[in-house]
């Protein structure tokens, strides 16, 4: 693996996987990750600061769990395909990528409660990003070579001001005086160009979303509840119509759950099929996926995560009691039984080591052993949480599916 740094404070931790990824997903023979570094570097609108309900600002606050980059290519679809980086104290790491669905269903994945808002303000994200990516002057790299012919012109461009001053003269200059590009000609004051302000009205009507109409039909209903109650008051002199319009309330907020429902399980839907498609059926025949090492969780609280990645209870196998690992871990050595093993807690001396200092640094270094992940916490912690072991599965399934 080796590291691109973007920037101070945000690193692409394995640079050749993404590269390798993009030129899948794009269908693109792209030289190298120097490419998409240079388009996010020097092309307007290439970070998005995402929140765990997939909520975007163009800044990090206290809220930003991710760092989505455009690496400048598009799928066979013309979706962007995004970097996406996890915020670990204000240092954004990662190697993920995919489009704005794929990386969304992560979200989902790892942040369950917050699908609706998340399916909400998914819309919302894909018009913001139209809307930022209208001032570039590359929307996306069609050409590589195209694009770093560009570049060169744009830096040309800025260095002609250099040759011009080489041949002047500066003899006759006073003190102080200086030399601009327009030197000998004409100073001519041109009246400033009047422009009309524009109003991108087709953006403001993409911003009708579902989730938009679903707050704004809640909040015509506690107005009709007010509404009622009032009429309430004065009932006496007509109950039949008062029962009129009961009816017709209780029928709105019937078809307002309904369309609810509706938006969560297309969302659901969508979520599940992604999921579904890796799983158990990622797996070679007969191998499993070992947890190895003390866990915060329980086997059965587990296995629920795993379904959710379209795992079988039968694809995984526990050894969780922090005792039996030492002797445990020898046995693994050479092992085809394990498509992957995912650590927890582990002591760092433990049977059949021989040169290595630990079981986890002999998984990730020797070309013999299963592949490795940690399973660590927020704070880097090596110990299985809810969230730790839905990133190692997300982990193990993108591994498998790009046949590592």
């Amino acid at each position: 693996m080796s590291e691109l740094v973007i920037e101070k404070g945000i690193v692409i931790d394995d640079a050749e996987s993404v590269l390798e990824g993009i030129c899948k997903l794009s269908g693109k023979q792209i030289s190298g990750a120097e490419t998409f570094k240079k388009f996010i570097t020097q092309e307007k609108a290439t970070k998005f600061y995402i929140d765990s309900k997939c909520a975007c600002r163009m800044q990090p606050d206290r809220d930003t769990v991710y760092l989505w980059l455009d690496s400048g290519f598009t799928d066979h679809r013309g979706n962007p395909i995004m970097i996406s980086l996890l915020n670990s104290y204000g240092e954004y790491r990662g190697h993920y990528y995919g489009s704005f669905q794929t990386l969304s269903n992560a979200i989902r994945g790892f942040f369950p409660r917050n699908i609706r808002d998340i399916n909400r303000n998914l819309g919302g994200l894909k018009n913001k990003y139209e809307y930022k990516i209208a001032e570039r002057k590359i929307r996306h790299i069609e050409d590589e070579k195209d694009f770093y012919l560009s570049l060169c012109n744009e830096e040309e461009s800025k260095g002609s001001l250099s040759i011009v001053l080489k041949d002047l003269p500066v003899d006759d200059l006073e003190d102080g005086e200086e030399i601009t590009e327009d030197a000998g000609k004409e100073i001519v004051e041109e009246e400033p160009e009047v422009r009309e302000p524009t109003y991108d009205m087709s953006f403001r009507e993409k911003e009708i979303t579902i989730g938009l109409l679903l707050d704004t039909i809640a909040g015509m209903q506690d107005y009709i509840d007010e509404l009622l109650e009032e009429i309430e008051k004065f009932n006496s002199q007509d109950k039949v119509r008062m029962a009129e319009l009961e009816a017709k309330n209780k029928e709105y907020k019937e078809a307002l759950v309904r369309m609810r429902a509706f938006a969560a399980e297309e969302g659901a839907e969508e979520d599940c099929t992604e999921q579904q498609a890796g799983g158990h059926e990622l797996l070679e025949r007969n191998k499993k996926i070992l947890v190895l090492g003390a866990c915060a969780l329980d086997q059965k609280t587990m296995n629920g995560i795993a379904k959710l990645f379209g795992f079988q209870k039968k694809d995984l196998i526990y050894e969780t009691d922090y005792t039996k690992v030492v002797s445990f871990a020898g046995r693994i050595d050479h092992s085809e039984r394990y498509a992957a093993i995912i650590f927890g807690a582990c002591p760092h001396k433990v049977a059949g080591l021989g040169d290595w200092s630990s079981i986890i640094e002999k998984c990730r270094q020797s070309e013999e052993m299963p592949l490795a992940y940690d399973a660590r916490s927020r704070s880097g912690e090596l110990k299985v949480t809810k969230e730790s072991f839905k990133e190692a599965l997300w982990n193990v399934c993108e591994a498998m599916r790009r046949g590592e």
